[in-house]
């Protein structure tokens, strides 16, 4: 069934099935999305709810001759940068909670803080590879087929990848 026939299913007859099908098929999508702002994996997982609840909600301002997929991007860009300017203003009210952390955590931090950093600045298929592969925890076969690219391409470009961030990890610290 394609995207239209779908939302016309939900926005015309209130069909939570077809919405169900619209959450499996871009489900990936607005987590990667969210994920790739928030860079914090329960976070983008609340984003990426919140998101597919506003979708919802919105979608009779969907034009149907226009790809979903983009749709449901620019409402979780939207949405996770609301969810990150709440939490920001939550952080500077419990400033006087803050506790600091041992040397070994710092170390650890510090390192998660590089990986992140350098997977926001890998290109955008690069990241979503990753996204799929180590947030979502998706198999290879599964990401192939999300993306439309063989699973030894995908094997190749995960093994690439990891052989970049390392680099760049790596730089950073020197």
């Amino acid at each position: 069934m394609t995207d239209k026939e779908l939302i016309t299913r939900i926005v015309l007859h209130n069909d939570t099935e077809a919405f169900s099908v619209v959450m499996q098929r871009y489900s990936g999508l607005v987590f990667s999305t969210a994920l790739s702002i928030t860079k914090d994996y329960d976070l983008a997982q609340e984003v990426m709810q919140l998101s597919l609840i506003k979708a919802y909600q919105n979608l009779h301002h969907w034009r149907s001759g226009t790809a979903l997929a983009p749709y449901l991007r620019m409402i979780t860009h939207n949405q996770a940068l609301d969810t990150l300017k709440s939490r920001q203003k939550e952080r500077h009210s419990d400033i006087n909670t803050v506790s600091v952390p041992d040397e070994e955590t710092s170390e650890h931090y510090k390192l998660l803080e590089a990986m992140d950093r350098a997977i926001a600045s890998l290109p955008e298929d690069e990241r979503l590879i990753i996204e799929l592969h180590y947030y979502q925890k998706l198999k290879v076969k599964d990401i192939a087929e999300q993306t439309g690219q063989s699973q030894s391409n995908i094997l190749v470009r995960l093994h690439r990848i990891r052989a970049k961030l390392k680099t760049m990890i790596e730089y950073e610290e020197d």
